[in-house]
């Protein structure tokens, strides 16, 4: 009886439109359009001044917040999934795209309106391959808005509210993964960027351990881990190479925010081993190491971590490491820039990035390449180094030691149960 009473509770919405008629007629009376909904007209071509009107063609539905005596729940102020799915598309491909005005605007707009989709979801409790699609395409949103505004002032951009977002979004996506029969094309990737995002994480990396093992196997989720076990190691060379060989935008997107964590930490290891007195570190050298982009941005790098007083004034092409003199900046800085994710985003046009298909694959690597092994694994080699990613138990007993810890960390803590409460 109680199923029968919840099924008979779902709500199945009836509006075929972006927006629900109620809400067009409302917004437009008390003036609530936005800028992206208007259209100029000369007020039947009378030579008047021309000034905005609402275009309802370009109207979504906004999000509020439920109220008192308001009714959320009208089946004909719900949109079902197929008309979700149509302003989705309609976000990202004539509004995502825009240049003028500036894209916080842009992203303020398209934020909000991604909200309202979710709304309708939850209302009607939308679930399997539909429900999929949707969250899918709204983490790539919320990936790459956070890479596009890294240098927006908190009044433009907050990084923490589109965060929390985005993992409200990437959780919700796992565990229907898990819980919706079938295969799941995208799911290597929203798996790995739920690596990237959380490196370092043991929740993130005993939810690894624990997927089936066809999805372990898979390269992009091999790197991925490779990783976070590298940074957990303190092994910053390490995580820099894999990093600079992802083969996904959004994955890159997912890791960029903690490159600039990486190299202070990274340089920090450099400044011990190397402060020894009238010992100096190439620049150039130091430049490839750390895998800034410039010899100036590593200058810059070092002067926010102390060591401006140690360089020779007379020739900046070395650097003098001293203990004393290293400390860390109190605010760690977003990244000017990954440079391969740049390359990636030259290539493929937005709207195409956030709608599909699973991974966007270029050569970024001039000088390195992907092979195949005898056994079928996948081996990343380049000019100063052969890196191969196992996945074979025997082979994997010696890192039992961190695979071990993880697991008992994490033990009882269940991604099944952690998603289906988010």
């Amino acid at each position: 009886m109680e199923n029968q009473d919840e099924i008979n509770s779902i709500i199945e919405g009836t509006c075929r439109t972006m927006c629900p008629e109620k809400e067009m007629i409302l917004r437009e009376k008390e003036h609530l359009l936005h800028p992206f909904e208007t259209r100029l007209t000369d007020d039947l071509g009378q030579g008047l001044q021309k000034r905005s009107v609402a275009d309802y063609s370009k109207m979504v539905k906004e999000f509020s917040r439920p109220a008192a005596g308001r009714a959320d729940t009208e089946p004909n102020c719900l949109r079902p999934a197929p008309v979700l799915q149509q302003t989705v598309e309609y976000l990202f491909t004539s509004i995502v795209p825009k240049t003028h005005p500036a894209w916080n605007i842009v992203y303020e707009f398209v934020f909000d309106r991604l909200r309202a989709v979710r709304q309708d979801m939850v209302i009607q409790g939308i679930t399997g391959t539909d429900a999929i699609c949707l969250l899918e395409q709204i983490v790539r949103f919320h990936l790459y808005a956070a890479y596009r505004l890294r240098e927006s002032r908190i009044s433009e951009f907050d990084p923490v509210i589109n965060k929390h977002h985005l993992l409200e979004c990437l959780k919700r996506l796992l565990y229907l993964y898990q819980v919706t029969p079938g295969h799941h094309s995208n799911r290597v990737e929203m798996e790995a960027v739920y690596l990237l995002d959380n490196l370092g994480d043991v929740h993130a990396m005993s939810h690894y351990l624990e997927l089936e093992k066809n999805l372990r196997r898979s390269q992009l989720l091999l790197m991925s881990y490779e990783m976070s076990r590298a940074f957990v190691l303190g092994n910053y060379l390490h995580v820099l190479r894999l990093m600079w060989n992802l083969p996904c935008a959004m994955c890159l997107c997912a890791v960029s925010k903690h490159l600039f964590l990486i190299q202070i930490k990274f340089l920090e290891i450099l400044n011990t081993a190397f402060s020894v007195k009238n010992c100096k570190f190439p620049l150039l050298n130091l430049t490839k190491l750390l895998h800034t982009s410039s010899d100036k941005e590593t200058l810059d790098l070092c002067l926010q971590c102390g060591l401006v007083d140690m360089f020779d004034n007379t020739a900046l092409d070395c650097i003098c490491f001293n203990k004393t003199s290293f400390s860390k900046p109190k605010e760690l800085k977003g990244v000017s820039q990954l440079c391969p994710l740049e390359k990636i985003l030259k290539t493929i046009n937005v709207q195409d990035l956030l709608l599909g298909p699973s991974y966007s694959v270029v050569s970024h690597c001039t000088n390195n390449s992907n092979v195949t092994d005898s056994a079928g694994l996948k081996v990343l080699t380049d000019n100063t180094q052969k890196m191969t990613i196992i996945d074979n138990p025997d082979k994997m007993a010696r890192h039992a030691t961190v695979n071990n810890a993880i697991r008992c960390i994490g033990q009882g803590r269940g991604i099944s149960r952690k998603f289906s409460n988010s």
